[in-house]
C-alpha cells in the first residue's frame, strides 16, 4: 500500500498540532510523527508498543477503532490525558493516535 499521500496529509493536519500525534499502521509501526512527538523522542519506523511499558498500552483502542472504522477516545488511567485513535478513510490499516492533556480544574 502506498502511504506517501497519507503521510503528507498527516503532516499538513497534525504537523503543528499542540500535542503528540502519530500516524501508525495496524502492526504498530509508526509512519509519521508531528513536531511535538519528534521533540519528545518519538521516531518513525519503530513500533509504538515497543517504546514504553506493556502496562502503558493496556487500554489501547486502536484495534477496535480499526475494526469499526470509527474514532475512539477515553480518559487515561491517571486522568491527565485524553488519548484518541482515529482511523483513516480508505486505509483500513492506518490510524492517527494523539493524546491531549486534560485541563486542570
Amino acid at each position: 500500500m502506498d502511504y506517501e499521500k497519507i503521510i503528507e496529509k498527516f503532516h499538513t493536519m497534525y504537523g503543528n498540532f499542540p500535542a503528540r500525534a502519530r500516524l501508525i499502521k495496524k502492526d504498530r509501526t509508526v509512519l509519521a510523527v508531528n513536531k511535538i512527538s519528534s521533540d519528545e523522542g518519538f521516531t518513525v519506523g519503530v513500533r509504538c508498543i515497543d517504546t514504553s511499558t506493556k502496562e502503558a498500552h493496556a487500554g489501547c483502542l486502536a484495534n477496535l477503532a480499526l475494526k469499526e472504522q470509527s474514532g475512539k477516545y477515553k480518559l487515561s488511567a491517571d486522568k491527565k490525558r485524553m488519548p484518541f485513535w482515529v482511523p483513516i478513510d480508505n486505509f483500513d490499516d492506518v490510524f492517527v493516535h494523539f493524546s491531549v492533556p486534560m485541563p486542570e480544574v
